[in-house]
């Protein structure tokens, strides 16, 4: 019986690490107790200890089907998600604006000096008065950012490689979405709540993960659905899926449909656009006809390097067939591996 003891102890650790959720404590241990018993009476309890532990196991594969339905559910942080500033003020007219916490009572007191304790690079009380603060200082800045409830003290605790867009993401799933961070915001209403930038960082990806996930084992925020920074990043939609969030996007029911930016807004895009240029070239900058990265779209992207370390990017096999003068075969079957071309070793590699 030691051996069952360990396999599920095994279960019991390793299961919310895949599924990125815990189970029910109290269920945990009714299901060790009554285990602990069977063994020793070695009787009919058996039969209740194997009758409960697959009604155990069912509720437990329930739990990670809904995850995939909440991944479904929730908007993920891309260009496409995002909605803009005169969209933004809309949803923020539309929320709920219930009172703000009395000051003078010892459980408020507790949360503003929790709040206090909490170090920052940026604080911004009541995010329905700040949102112009909060979306200058963040402009086009990678971080990890907090929303903090001033009613219960309760928080959330996220990352992005562009935190404006991100944030302008998240007021728009509010109402929407049902997530304990948009239930909250719904709920207590956006001026109970804090949004603080933890801390600046490289608009990488990587970096903000890491952090991410550093903060959240610091102050293990009750409002993160998934404990694990990223842990829906990369998540592939099913075929199915992607047809219904196409048909839900489409149209009218589109973030952006039938709004047009103002000229303010043009303007403001134009000048980020510039100096983005002025310190960055284009990816496509000097690039034409089979080097351009609209040659051959959908194609597989090939990096070639010869043993003087010269790198030339290819958008397809295709076109790096026609730079070489040379068989489609010669370049997709020899994938990571080196071949010579007019007296020149050459290492091909995908850029997947």
């Amino acid at each position: 019986m030691g051996a069952v003891f360990a396999l599920f102890a095994g279960f019991y650790y390793w299961t919310p690490k895949i599924v990125g959720k815990t189970y029910s404590e109290l269920l945990g241990k009714i299901h060790f107790w009554t285990l602990f018993v069977g063994v020793i009476q070695k009787s009919r309890v058996g039969i209740v200890i194997f009758t409960f532990f697959k009604l155990y196991i069912t509720y437990m594969l329930s739990k990670i089907n809904s995850i995939s339905e909440v991944i479904d559910r929730e908007l993920i942080d891309n260009d496409l998600n995002d909605i803009d500033n005169k969209t933004l003020e809309i949803k923020f007219n539309q929320l709920p604006t219930p009172k703000l916490p009395d000051p003078n009572k010892s459980k408020t007191k507790d949360i503003l000096n929790k709040l206090k304790n909490i170090q920052a690079e940026s604080k911004f009380i009541g995010i329905k008065e700040s949102k112009l603060d909060i979306l200058l200082n963040i402009k086009n800045k990678a971080g990890i950012y907090m929303f903090f409830n001033l009613v219960n003290g309760n928080t959330y605790i996220g990352s992005s490689v562009k935190l404006d867009r991100r944030f302008r993401v998240h007021m728009s799933c509010i109402g929407l979405v049902n997530l304990p961070l948009y239930n909250a915001l719904n709920k207590y209403g956006l001026n109970n709540f804090v949004f603080l930038v933890l801390q600046y960082c490289d608009p990488i990806e990587e970096i903000c993960l890491g952090l991410e996930q550093s903060f959240i084992d610091s102050f293990k925020p009750k409002y993160n659905f998934l404990k694990l920074a990223g842990s829906s990043q990369g998540f592939k939609y099913s075929p199915n899926t992607i047809a219904k969030l196409k048909k839900s996007h489409a149209g009218k029911l589109h973030p952006r449909f039938g709004s047009n930016a103002s000229d303010q807004q043009k303007i403001l895009t134009s000048l980020a656009l510039t100096k983005y240029y002025e310190e960055n070239d284009h990816h496509g900058k000097g690039k034409k006809g089979k080097l351009s990265s609209q040659f051959g779209i959908g194609g597989t992207k090939i990096i070639m390097t010869n043993e003087l370390d010269d790198t030339i990017s290819f958008p397809s096999i295709n076109s790096a067939r026609l730079h070489f003068r040379v068989r489609f075969t010669s370049i997709s079957q020899n994938i990571n591996k080196c071949i010579t071309i007019k007296g020149k070793k050459w290492f091909i590699k995908t850029n997947l």
